[in-house]
């Protein structure tokens, strides 16, 4: 049975799998921003923009193993 301190002090992850993992995310947000372009209401520019900008944060977020990405070492 593990625990949530065994989760937390594990070891950080390999740079080949932070580079995937932002790599899909960085892509889900440049998917989205070129659907934003095309999309004809501005609210629909609007939404799927912030998305876009949230999903291209996150990939940062997962190269650079900041919140909610981090692993805490102790």
């Amino acid at each position: 049975m593990s625990s949530k301190t065994e989760v937390a002090t594990g070891p950080k992850d390999c740079l080949g799998c932070r580079l995937v993992g932002a790599a899909g995310l960085v892509g889900i947000g440049g998917y989205l921003a070129n659907y934003a372009w095309k999309n004809k209401t501005f609210a629909g520019k609007l939404t799927l923009s912030t998305l876009s900008l949230g999903f291209v944060n996150l990939g940062v977020a997962r190269y650079k193993q900041t919140y909610p990405f981090e692993k805490r070492e102790t």
